[in-house]
């Protein structure tokens, strides 16, 4: 099975980033959400424990679906052994599933087995999405964490990406591009 997923030299630099969360603050047409299906992907596939939950999270449901949705069935594509869209959820070749959320409904994000979540667009959700209900449900299994938005201010988006920049943040990396 061919995994060659031609990502271009700046995503590269944040796949190849040890940091267990990830900040990347860039523009449209950088490909953002191309890197988050990579990711996804690529986590699931190496994750050790059947039972630990890989999710993307947009600012609302619909969102998720529209962003997501079609690009991770494409670049899925024959990783992808079953899939239930009214659940937003794919089930990949390992047994791994991987399920896109909208942080708009908090109740839906509450749980425990985290693994690896992508939190897309990060300035338009509430913050203390982060806080109270993933980092949380990420301490379990330890698992890692993706953020990406276009940058839109100085916000708790801008909040997390400055945690990145600084040495005392060590689990932490952030890029703009």
């Amino acid at each position: 099975m061919d995994l060659n997923f031609n990502l271009h030299s700046r995503q590269l630099e944040v796949y190849k980033s040890e940091a267990r969360f990830k900040v990347v603050a860039a523009g449209r047409r950088f490909g953002k959400s191309y890197l988050a299906t990579v990711m996804l992907l690529l986590k699931a596939l190496s994750s050790p424990k059947k039972t630990a939950k890989i999710w993307y999270i947009a600012p609302t449901y619909g969102q998720a679906e529209d962003i997501m949705w079609d690009m991770l069935m494409e670049i899925g594509g024959d990783l992808i052994v079953a899939k239930w869209k009214n659940k937003l959820t794919v089930e990949l070749v390992n047994g791994m599933k991987i399920t896109l959320k909208g942080a708009d409904k908090p109740d839906t994000l509450v749980g425990s087995g985290l693994w690896y979540v992508v939190l897309d667009e990060f300035a338009d959700m509430k913050p203390d999405v982060w806080e109270q209900s993933i980092r949380p449900a990420l301490a379990d299994n330890k698992g890692d964490a993706l953020f990406i938005g276009t940058p839109e201010g100085l916000n708790h988006f801008y909040e997390v990406w400055l945690q990145g920049t600084k040495s005392e943040f060590t689990e932490w990396e952030s890029f703009q591009f």
